[in-house]
């Protein structure tokens, strides 16, 4: 009987102590749970950060692809005082704040009738004045002729030659880690005479 008292006050001081505390195995999986849940947190906090970023850059870009539909929105096609006579910017208009038609902005024009496009770096508003601490950032501006009929397609005509005129502007960041420039976004529209 001593025997069996014995074993029976054993076996509880025995069974007390295996519940006091958390065994290893516990342990080490309530550690892996909160861990997972932890870096996914972090997941998740990294992918918004992100998505703002882009959200933040493309509103910039809009931003500033508006200011040169804004620019060029009043000017005429060709220039008010020699017609068209000379495509791209003339000899006098060295600077932005000097162009006053449309096809300035068309840039060096080859001797197909076709503009290799403009960029402005810093980018500029639509009073044609830069836009100060935007480092990165640059505006690149291309005039063509598009015939009437075919308004979005990538058949383009020499400038001078039809009535309606596409300009495209393409807004490009270059961050830091950016080995060269990357487009953003780009805006298209058609202005007939």
């Amino acid at each position: 009987m001593k025997q069996i008292a014995f074993r029976r006050k054993r076996q509880r001081r025995l069974a007390g102590r295996s519940r006091a505390g958390f065994t290893l195995i516990e342990a080490a999986l309530t550690t892996v749970i909160i861990g997972t849940g932890v870096l996914a947190i972090l997941a998740a906090q990294q992918a918004y950060h992100r998505k703002n970023d882009w959200a933040a850059r493309t509103g910039t870009a809009m931003l500033l692809a508006n200011e040169l539909r804004e620019l060029t929105m009043t000017l005429p096609f060709h220039d008010p005082i020699s017609g068209d006579v000379n495509f791209g910017p003339e000899a006098a208009e060295d600077v932005v704040a000097k162009f006053n038609d449309l096809d300035d902005f068309a840039g060096t024009v080859n001797a197909s009738g076709y503009g290799a496009g403009t960029t402005f770096s810093p980018p500029i508003n639509a009073l044609a004045l830069p836009v100060a601490n935007m480092p990165g950032w640059s505006q690149f501006i291309e005039v063509e002729n598009v015939l009437p009929g075919y308004l979005s397609a990538s058949l383009t005509q020499p400038l001078g030659t039809t009535d309606m005129m596409r300009l495209r502007v393409t807004v490009l960041y270059q961050s830091p880690q950016d080995a060269d420039p990357v487009p953003v976004t780009q805006l298209t529209w058609v202005r007939g005479r």
